[in-house]
């Protein structure tokens, strides 16, 4: 958790320093009843090549992994940060749909999701889910994937810390359910339980 927090701290200084920017224009270098309003705001580097994207849905720019565009799955509005060479490295979601909101954070490797923070809740049911995923970095270099490790979370009111083994089998899962009951399971490489307690 530790790593974490020291993973996720920078993240949280940069969007106080933008949204501190963005107070102070309009509070001192414009009139207050001036309001700046856009649908997508890019930030680039000298070369031309996007590293920060402001953006609603209907602008919300592809992911761009080693040079080449790929169609996105969720279409959510977000702030997208890049590489020096364009390719996306992670970024900030809101998204929602009928019957489910889901907000999430994210660094990634050079080909996919590395760590990310997310939230979620039916919009009809009493649903929710919140948690951590970590992954291995996906050797092959295929684009979009990875090894999921490891998965802290909470799900209706059910704790869970789960450790995967390189073939994302869980391995190690120490859960706290909802009436406040611990267990600790232990599984072989095949995903059997070999120990509980």
């Amino acid at each position: 958790m530790q790593n974490s927090s020291k993973i996720f701290m920078p993240i949280l200084v940069i969007l106080n320093l933008l949204f501190i920017t963005i107070v102070c224009y309009l509070l001192f270098l414009k009139p207050t009843d001036y309001l700046l309003q856009t649908e997508r705001i890019d930030i680039k580097n000298k070369e031309g090549a996007n590293r920060v994207v402001i953006s609603n849905e209907e602008h919300i720019p592809n992911p761009i992994i080693n040079g080449k565009e790929y169609e996105r799955r969720v279409i959510p509005a977000g702030l997208l940060f890049y590489d020096k060479k364009g390719d996306e490295r992670g970024g900030i979601a809101i998204s929602e749909n009928e019957d489910m909101n889901f907000n999430a954070i994210a660094f990634d490797y050079q080909n996919a999701d590395a760590i990310g923070m997310y939230s979620q809740d039916n919009l009809v049911t009493n649903y929710f889910k919140a948690g951590i995923t970590i992954n291995d970095k996906d050797l092959s270099g295929k684009p979009g994937h990875n090894v999921n490790r490891i998965n802290l979370f909470t799900e209706n009111g059910d704790a869970a810390l789960i450790m995967k083994d390189v073939n994302e089998v869980p391995r190690l899962v120490l859960r706290v359910d909802n009436s406040g009951e611990p267990t600790i399971e232990m599984y072989d490489s095949n995903g059997h339980i070999t120990w509980k307690k």
